[in-house]
């Protein structure tokens, strides 16, 4: 969760400031005073009646939002911004907080609007560039995401943040010597950027450096143990030396953490063909392809084990339906299914 910091409205609680002005602040004030006991729903509690004292307080407004993130709660955080927003639509913490919690939800168009919002108020902050930089990336908008990240570094703001996610573009590229350099040049600014070795250790496992993969997923892996995609990814390079009771271990290590994952169903699903359990194989595999057809080679390994369980039909089928084939599956489609 990202930091928050409450605001506080100035407290005027002479006569001649009315009963309203001392309503909401009494209340904005307990409110607050909650919230840094971790009392959440207390706070928000006063937080409501401030709002129910005001119905334009904004600050208000915003620590509600702050506190619904804070009890996991992003939709109605989402809700309480675009309260504030109508009541001042101007407000720019509200619009680039707004834009945050699209990301987390994964509505990254509706992020980019509340992020161009910003554009001439927030035009030399390195935090806008940069968070524009990674809706652009979840788009794939890879060529638009490498002018936001080198836009925050220029600005002189997370520049190993910013340099790590260029690295992991150019991963996405096929470009890996482009990436090891911005990766190191990440990992200069800020050797515990752990997406760093987790990228490097791909990387490693593209040109089956199988050692350097290892070495770089376990120090990914030393910073954030429990980092879902790191397990998982050290389970496939597991799985590409045929260590299973390993890769098995990690993989569902990972899937504990993250059931959400399409990746790790795709290597569960790898694993059980290494095993010779084809129908779990498949089933694992078929729920990897509908939850994100764009896993590396997903399709050529649904095909593959299609076939391998003598439904080939099935196989040429799933080819029929799927549109830009790489090279590798057309060969397959050439050879099994015209």
């Amino acid at each position: 969760m990202r930091n928050v910091i409450i605001l506080y409205g100035l407290i005027f609680l002479a006569a001649c400031t009315g009963r309203q002005e001392h309503a909401r602040q009494t209340f904005l004030l307990k409110g607050n005073l909650a919230f840094d006991k971790d009392q959440l729903e207390q706070a928000l509690h006063y937080y409501n009646e401030a709002i129910g004292a005001d119905s334009t307080f904004k600050v208000a407004y915003y620590n509600k939002a702050l506190t619904l993130v804070k009890m996991d709660k992003p939709y109605e955080a989402i809700q309480t911004y675009n309260d504030l927003l109508q009541v001042d639509p101007n407000y720019a913490m509200g619009l680039y907080n707004r834009a945050n919690l699209y990301i987390d939800v994964n509505q990254y168009f509706s992020a980019l609007e509340d992020l161009n919002e910003l554009d001439e108020v927030w035009k030399d902050s390195a935090h806008l560039y940069f968070t524009k930089g990674l809706v652009n990336t979840k788009l794939k908008r890879y060529e638009e995401a490498i002018k936001e990240f080198n836009h925050s570094i220029e600005l002189g703001e997370n520049n190993a943040l910013a340099l790590v996610n260029l690295g992991n573009i150019y991963y996405y590229l096929n470009d890996y010597d482009s990436a090891q350099l911005y990766l190191e040049k990440g990992l200069r600014a800020d050797n515990t950027q752990a997406n760093a070795f987790n990228t490097k250790g791909l990387i490693a496992l593209k040109t089956n450096n199988f050692d350097a993969a290892f070495d770089n997923f376990n120090k990914a892996l030393k910073i954030e143990p429990r980092n879902a995609w790191f397990l998982n990814n050290k389970g496939y390079a597991f799985l590409q030396v045929n260590q299973l009771d390993s890769a098995e271990y990690m993989i569902n290590s990972s899937l504990k953490i993250d059931p959400y994952n399409a990746w790790v169903y795709r290597n569960k699903g790898l694993l059980e063909v290494k095993k010779d359990n084809l129908p779990k194989a498949m089933e694992m595999l078929e729920r990897a392809y509908k939850m994100d057809k764009t896993i590396d080679n997903i399709v050529l390994d649904l095909a593959t084990t299609y076939k391998m369980a003598g439904k080939i039909e099935k196989a040429c089928e799933l080819l029929k339906e799927t549109e830009n084939l790489p090279e590798s599956v057309l060969t397959f489609k050439q050879a099994n299914c015209l």
